[in-house]
């Protein structure tokens, strides 16, 4: 008997958080995040690292700070983990953001790096058979060109997220929205709260349109 998406997910959940492929992620403490939301999601959100778990000791945590904006957006938009979304990341387990230097308030982004993506991203393909989302909404600049890369086989890089900003991109299996990254919006206000979360009000309509 065939097993359901939940089930199928729940299997992936636990291969996930298992996973110790990139070594130097699991020697320095980092620890896979799994994606999580509704099993036959229409719409799929996808980070370059993940918007939750904790990636450093700190007294201000920046993923909380991406999760209260990411609530807002589904404040706003009516979207549901429960009924029609899921969200989750290219590098499961990567840093992501990590303080500029020790006792620094501030946090600098780092790139996926090449070998964290070939080792992750069979996880992202898999969550994609089992979901079969109608749209993927690929948050900030990193994750839309490596998502255009390998599900796309589109091997030019943009340079700037605006200029493929809402931009949609079709492929037979689904089509691919690039969007804002919401750590760009915590750290760099680029674009600011409002602008983001209007944004990503307008882009809802459309996804459920789909």
């Amino acid at each position: 008997m065939p097993i359901s998406a939940r089930e199928s997910l729940n299997k992936l959940e636990k291969e996930v958080s298992s996973c110790k492929k990139c070594l130097d992620l699991v020697e320095a403490g980092y620890k896979p995040v799994p994606g999580k939301g509704a099993s036959n999601a229409n719409i799929m959100l996808v980070s370059d690292s993940p918007l939750t778990g904790k990636f450093w000791d700190k007294n201000i945590s920046l993923e909380n700070k991406e999760n209260e904006l990411m609530i807002k957006v589904f404040e706003r938009t009516g979207l549901s983990l429960t009924r029609d979304t899921y969200i989750t990341s290219l590098i499961k387990c990567t840093p992501g953001k990590v303080p500029e230097k020790s006792g620094d308030s501030s946090t600098i982004k780092i790139k996926p790096q090449k070998n964290h993506v070939n080792n992750c991203i069979l996880y992202l393909t898999r969550e994609i058979s089992i979901i079969t989302p109608h749209i993927i909404v690929s948050m900030g600049l990193n994750a839309s060109n490596i998502i255009l890369e390998k599900f796309f086989s589109v091997e030019k890089k943009y340079r700037n997220i605006e200029k493929i900003h809402m931009k949609v991109f079709e492929n037979p299996s689904f089509k691919l929205v690039p969007f804002y990254d919401p750590f760009d919006v915590i750290l760099k206000n680029t674009p600011d709260e409002e602008t983001f979360l209007n944004n990503f009000e307008s882009l809802s309509k459309f996804l459920k349109m789909v």
